[in-house]
């Protein structure tokens, strides 16, 4: 799974979360239910962490 700062496709499923338009490719996006997204700065670095409650992420 990644992530990218880019405009959807066609086929994307588009939800707005928190006031954010947030793009999922039609493929993952039942299975991306319950993921969230943070920003964390830890010693290795900081950035972008995606955290899941399935077996996908």
């Amino acid at each position: 799974m990644g992530l990218a700062l880019d405009e959807p496709e066609e086929t994307d499923v588009v939800e707005k979360i928190k006031g954010i338009r947030v793009a999922l490719d039609y493929r993952i996006s039942d299975h991306a239910k319950g993921i969230t997204l943070d920003f964390e700065d830890s010693q290795e670095g900081a950035g972008l962490v995606m955290r899941g409650q399935s077996d996908c992420c």
